[in-house]
């Protein structure tokens, strides 16, 4: 009986150049190859990109944070310090108050910050199966162009992506039972730092 070779990033890039014709790499982090030298370049950005792109619940975590002693300059009464690991928020938890993201830093007239966040997860055995099968299509659209300069196959690989994103955010948002309060439509939970207010769940696409 065969194993199942397990999730890794230089399987996701090698997945990645297999859709585009080219040759694939011996590992993604001591890249010998002028292929393996792209995928290490380009996988991180990647993968954090898509990560921002929704609210994964895979990537999903919960923090209390952690108010920096020196309060802001201006119009904020407080400040705290993100996760390490930030990438995006969904919430923060149990306020009705607005607040600002700036830099590595949440701004808040609140005195506790409890937040709902999409963090950075880098372990692809972590990755939801659709998010992978989303960044194999993304990195190999980013590497069409620069190793084998075909723009048409890279309109092609995007014309496959925009209907799996969708797919997958569709699927991604129906496996709850309940609504939790960073799934529903408020002005706070669907802020986003573009400074666009998310006014339904489906605009997010």
């Amino acid at each position: 009986m065969a194993l199942v070779e397990a999730m890794s990033e230089t399987r996701i890039a090698n997945l990645a150049l297999y859709r585009i014709g080219a040759d694939t790499i011996e590992d993604i982090e001591n890249p010998d190859t002028p292929n393996g030298w792209r995928c290490n370049q380009m996988y991180p950005q990647t993968r954090d990109a898509l990560l921002r792109s929704h609210w994964w619940r895979f990537a999903t975590d919960r923090a209390t944070l952690s108010e920096d002693t020196t309060a802001p300059d201006f119009e904020w009464d407080n400040q705290f310090d993100l996760p390490n690991d930030f990438m995006r928020m969904k919430e923060l938890y149990d306020s009705t108050n607005s607040y600002s993201l700036e830099g590595k830093k949440l701004l808040t007239n609140d005195d506790t910050a409890e937040i709902v966040y999409i963090k950075r997860v880098t372990d692809p055995t972590q990755f939801d199966s659709l998010f992978t099968e989303v960044l194999v299509l993304q990195l190999a659209v980013r590497l069409a162009t620069t190793i084998t300069g075909g723009r048409l196959l890279s309109r092609e690989l995007n014309g496959e992506l925009a209907p799996l994103m969708a797919r997958a955010r569709t699927i991604d948002r129906q496996e709850t039972h309940t609504t939790g309060r960073a799934d529903r439509p408020t002005w706070v939970g669907a802020h986003n730092g573009s400074g666009k207010v998310t006014t339904s769940i489906e605009e997010e696409r």
